[in-house]
């Protein structure tokens, strides 16, 4: 009886080492907030995801209107070339800088009234289709109109216009200019 009593006390035994040389795990550590499902937004997140969507939609349609061979030889929409532009309210006139590399003077129409400015412009090169067989023409010609809507009126008179190293500077004297006057916060 003692001999089979043996194997089990041996099991036994060995039982109780393993619970020994088992460690406890160190302090557990509680999370200071509850884990959120839900991350919170920002609006610039919302804007990213609207733009993404948008863009995937543009795409499809694409692919639907133009198969992928079509998609890479024409465009749905051509490149629009718009200069960038900025306008300042100096107190006694507006001062308009208009980007315009490439553009030379001759090609620059400016028309001017009481409350806005029409700038139109042409840059490219006209191809003489008589003169060269082109196998190649990726160069064109473009032009563009942008209107200026102005605050306050101008005197269109007292109009200047200069064109430097691609920058259309113009200046715009006020009609009327306004006093503006700081306010003390009490």
């Amino acid at each position: 009886m003692t001999e089979k009593k043996k194997p089990v006390e041996e099991a036994a035994s060995k039982k109780t080492e393993l619970a020994i040389t088992k460690k406890k795990p160190s302090k557990i550590s509680k999370p200071s907030k509850k884990p959120s499902v839900v991350a919170p937004t920002v609006p610039s997140d919302l804007y990213q995801a609207f733009d993404d969507t948008f863009e995937r939609f543009r795409n499809d349609f694409e692919d639907l209107l133009f198969p992928s061979t079509w998609a890479s030889t024409f465009s749905l929409m051509p490149e629009t070339r718009v200069p960038a532009m900025d306008l300042e309210d100096r107190e006694k006139d507006f001062f308009l800088k208009v980007e315009m590399p490439g553009f030379k003077k001759e090609n620059i129409e400016i028309d001017v009234q009481d409350n806005f400015v029409a700038i139109t412009g042409e840059v490219g090169w006209k191809y003489d289709r008589k003169a060269h067989e082109y196998l190649c023409k990726e160069r064109a010609c473009q032009t563009f109109y942008r209107v200026v809507d102005l605050p306050e009126e101008i005197k269109v008179d007292e109009v200047t216009a200069n064109l430097t190293d691609g920058v259309l500077e113009i200046s715009l004297p006020k009609k009327m200019p306004k006093q503006k006057r700081k306010v003390k916060v009490t």
